[in-house]
């Protein structure tokens, strides 16, 4: 069950993965301060109202729609390693601006929204890059070995960061915890510059889609290349009917996912009558099944087939949503029995299914085409966890907070559909990968820039 730790491992003797670990590891920490720190400091620091609450919230997905529409290509475009550098360095001295905008009298409401968009549009296009380097940087045979062990780490911080973060705030008052979290950046960008310069390098396709001579041998407009950049990214998916069924899936989730971001706390402290230490406990033992998550992925592929483990991952994660269905009105001891159940299947089925889908793109995508894949599932989710989360209040002051979760949770089984595709569930063995020269020949960029020509003409 433990393979992806064993000593034997390869990725134990890989110096540049090894140093992309150390640097994602405390950082990974210092998030979960500046998130658990930034809504506090509005409402006890800045006393902001409940409309100035969901501002600030809204704004943490914003960057993601951003980065994800306008970013996708430019990261395809730039060596990811230095961008992840320079992305770490603004990450510190926007959050840095926090604690020193407070000592000095000077932190208001409209600052510390900036502070929270220009933080998460970095983090974004960071999480981008990060996913779009892994390929190269470890070869796609390694890749869900190594994503079981990224996404580990961020397990245990999700365990543990939040209480962390807790103790520190308690202790240094929010806005100076959060000069940790910019510490956490400068150990991150540390770690990456060790990493040769030249495996971040942008693939040559990548390059000469704007150098004179190459694909897009006229100069052309930022809005030309936004909107090239955009189709890329489909075609890349669409083309892809495995890629297609996961878009797919985790679509209709998200859609009712944000149900749960806006009305969780409502759901469990108000018509759950939990405390809140009971209910910080619960979302603990989500951090815990997550790990449980990372580490029996790969086994569980191996066992049942590549495509059919991302299927049953989601099908775990569906079965723990569906435990919110009687916790909510089994009241009591019961409730709680049930949310637990919700946390363990959730937050597990989750990561696996997260683990492979990732990996699964990664390993079928050529480099030139991941960062834009990955930038149009991130404006996918954005968008729809956004409308979720704007259309939840409504229906909640309409039928309530309990049938609006409950709603949620029945209707986010659907997203188990598309992952019946045949060609999901007939992949019994992990993909080899497209290797460079099997991406040379026409893919989804070179048909998306011909289609983007032809309606030019």
């Amino acid at each position: 069950m433990f393979e992806f730790l064993r000593r034997s491992s390869p990725l134990w003797r890989h110096a540049s993965f090894n140093r992309l670990w150390a640097a994602q590891a405390l950082s990974a920490f210092g998030n979960r301060i500046t998130r658990t720190a930034i809504p506090i400091i509005a409402v006890s620091v800045l006393a902001a109202t409940p409309v100035e609450a969901a501002i600030l919230a809204a704004l943490s997905l914003a960057p993601l729609v951003l980065a994800g529409l306008f970013g996708g290509g430019f990261v395809e475009r730039s060596n990811k390693l230095r961008l992840m550098v320079a992305l770490d360095l603004a990450r510190f001295a926007v959050v840095l601006v926090a604690p020193i905008a407070w000592y000095f009298g000077l932190l208001s409401f409209p600052l510390l929204c900036l502070i929270a968009a220009g933080s998460g549009l970095a983090s974004a296009l960071f999480a981008n890059a990060d996913v779009s380097i892994l390929p190269r940087l470890v070869g796609k045979e390694q890749l869900v070995e190594a994503n079981s062990r990224l996404q580990s780490t961020e397990s245990i911080a999700e365990l543990t960061g939040p209480g962390v973060a807790g103790v520190l705030i308690d202790l240094l008052t929010a806005p100076v915890a959060i000069i940790a979290d910019a510490l956490t950046f400068l150990w991150s960008a540390f770690w990456l510059f060790r990493i040769p310069k030249e495996v971040g390098k942008a693939p040559e396709e990548a390059e000469a889609e704007v150098q004179p001579g190459g694909l897009l041998e006229k100069p052309v407009s930022a809005l030309t290349t936004l909107r090239q950049d955009i189709v890329v990214g489909f075609l890349a998916i669409a083309s892809r009917p495995p890629l297609l069924a996961t878009l797919l899936s985790m679509t209709i989730f998200y859609l009712t996912a944000g149900s749960f971001a806006a009305l969780y706390t409502l759901f469990m402290l108000r018509e759950l009558g939990l405390t809140p230490s009971i209910m910080g406990a619960i979302i603990s033992v989500g951090g815990l099944s997550a790990l449980l998550g990372t580490v029996v992925a790969r086994p569980l592929a191996k066992r049942i087939g590549f495509g059919p483990a991302i299927t049953a991952g989601f099908g775990i994660a569906v079965s723990g949503m569906l435990m919110l269905v009687p916790a909510a009105y089994a009241g009591g001891a019961w409730s709680i029995v049930f949310m637990v159940a919700q946390q363990l299947l959730g937050d597990a089925g989750f990561m696996i299914f997260m683990i492979l889908s990732t990996s699964l793109s990664q390993k079928l995508l050529p480099e030139t085409e991941i960062a834009r894949a990955n930038g149009f599932n991130q404006a996918m989710s954005g968008i729809m966890m956004t409308i979720s989360i704007l259309g939840s209040g409504a229906i909640a002051e309409a039928i309530g907070v309990r049938m609006t979760i409950v709603g949620s949770a029945i209707l986010g089984t659907l997203g188990m559909l598309p992952l019946f595709a045949p060609a999901l569930l007939r992949m019994k063995e992990e993909p080899a990968g497209e290797t460079h020269e099997a991406a040379a020949g026409e893919t989804p960029v070179d048909k998306a820039l011909e289609a983007e020509s032809l309606s030019r003409l």
